[in-house]
């Protein structure tokens, strides 16, 4: 008997003539991207079946993660001349597996047979009982399927879920705004399961750290985006910062950020020549997603906004996430932004926004023109060229420096460098307001790699800032 991989593919079988050969087409070029490294494979491809034929196992974990493919099933097959055949097969694979215990068939039958679909059933559920096993339709500590097409039946006992969908590539292409968060990368994987290619754009706020784990997530999230080399636009998003700091008022702050990275991606869409940019927005879930927020944001962009989560609550997103694979990364990333408000206001009139867009326009430009492309299987080379400045970590402290502890207010009352100030991530520009932009400031946290990036951020707002390196 040969073993084979049954790939069902789902929503496409619906599509008729033109469309239809085409969606095939790019779900086989999907799943032979995704077999790359499965050795030598050969595809079969017939009406609603892809076999794939080569390393089963590797086969079963990289096509049950293409768009397009409902399922996949490692089976055997054999060519058969009477339903004998069939029943002498399923007794070989499956006899010893039966033996104590409650088994269900399930047959499926495509093709003019002297057999029905029941007779296969009552007949291999004989061989197997007086193997041992015992027939239990309800509730089945195995369940066998058969799945009879024409001369040939396939034998097998898994079902593995694929992600659905449509082919990548029948949907045309989108900007997806990608922070590396829970949500964003949920909210790209969606599109992609609906068929559109998919760029990313991401706006970095932070330094070398916060960007290396973001730039992570984006390459897991890609590692689906089979059939297409995605492109990953990654730009230094302080300029918008540091203006919306000083010319737009505090409690628009959150708006006139998001103002700003609608702006930015759609010049960048035009770029990379994407129809629609994508968010990871849900109604409600902050400040900045009431729908008064989304409304005012998004006057007068001339390009649609699709919110695939708008919808969902937060438990819903996190589980998407865990399997997709992006939630335990994205729990790594500190929350912390140089302009979220303490007070932010759910809502801007016209007028609000009209000022926020002259305050932040020349920002915008700056920052579009600074943008750098990276391809999807170029990610590990850009990852690995990622570091902080070189003078930015240090052994002692300087004279007159403030120091200030980024770890949990526990930690830090059990045990603190003298004279160190406590302080969340997203409060340290809130103390350096306070305290003053022209003093020189040291951080230390758990493992370095936080303080290393606050003080890397800090100094895109032109503050002296240093990471202490600690002594084990």
């Amino acid at each position: 008997m040969e073993r084979v991989l049954i790939v069902r593919v789902g929503e496409l079988t619906i599509k008729r003539g033109k469309t239809r050969v085409e969606m095939e087409r790019l779900l086989l070029r999907a799943a032979k991207e995704a077999a790359t490294e499965c050795g030598n494979v050969r595809f079969v491809r017939e009406p609603g079946r892809i076999y794939a034929l080569g390393d089963i196992d590797c086969l079963r974990n990289k096509l049950s993660r293409v768009f397009g493919v409902k399922s996949v099933s490692p089976a055997y097959v054999i060519i058969f001349e009477k339903i004998e055949d069939i029943v002498d097969a399923a007794l070989k694979l499956w006899g010893s597996a039966v033996a104590g215990r409650k088994f269900a068939v399930r047959v499926h039958r495509v093709g003019e047979h002297s057999f029905t679909s029941r007779d296969i059933a009552i007949a291999v559920g004989a061989v197997l009982t007086k193997a041992g096993g015992k027939v239990d339709l309800e509730n089945p500590e195995v369940e066998l399927f058969i799945e009879v097409r024409n001369n040939r039946a396939f034998l097998y006992t898994e079902v593995i879920e694929g992600p659905g969908g449509l082919p990548i590539g029948s949907e045309g292409k989108v900007l997806a705004l990608v922070s590396g968060g829970i949500d964003s990368p949920v909210a790209a994987w969606m599109m992609m399961r609906r068929g559109a290619h998919v760029d990313v754009f991401y706006c970095n706020l932070g330094g070398t750290f916060v960007a290396r784990l973001v730039v992570e997530v984006i390459k897991r999230l890609l590692s689906w985006s089979y059939g297409y080399n995605a492109r990953v636009v990654i730009t230094d998003c302080a300029p918008i910062g540091r203006t919306i700091r000083r010319n737009v008022k505090e409690e628009l702050w959150n708006i006139a950020f998001k103002r700003a990275l609608y702006l930015t991606a759609r010049k960048v869409a035009d770029i990379v020549r994407a129809t629609a940019l994508v968010t990871g927005e849900s109604l409600g879930q902050v400040s900045s997603q009431t729908l008064q927020a989304l409304a005012a944001v998004e006057r007068g962009l001339d390009i649609p906004v699709m919110r695939p989560l708008v919808g969902m609550d937060k438990d819903e997103i996190i589980q998407l996430a865990r399997k997709i694979g992006t939630y335990e990364l994205s729990i790594k990333i500190p929350e912390y932004c140089a302009i979220f408000s303490k007070r932010p206001k759910k809502w801007a009139t016209r007028e609000e926004i009209e000022e926020i867009d002259l305050a932040i326009y020349d920002a915008v430009i700056e920052v579009v023109k600074n943008i750098k492309i990276v391809k999807k299987r170029e990610l590990d080379s850009y990852i690995a060229s990622l570091s902080p400045p070189q003078d930015i970590e240090i052994e002692s402290l300087p004279p007159d420096a403030v120091l200030i502890d980024l770890r949990d207010q526990k930690s830090f009352q059990k045990w603190h460098l003298p004279g160190a100030l406590r302080a969340d991530p997203d409060d340290v520009l809130t103390l350096v307001d306070r305290l003053g932009h022209d003093k020189t400031y040291v951080f230390y946290c758990y493992s370095g790699g936080l303080s290393l990036d606050v003080a890397e951020s800090l100094r895109k707002f032109g503050v002296k800032a240093y990471s202490l390196k600690l002594r084990k």
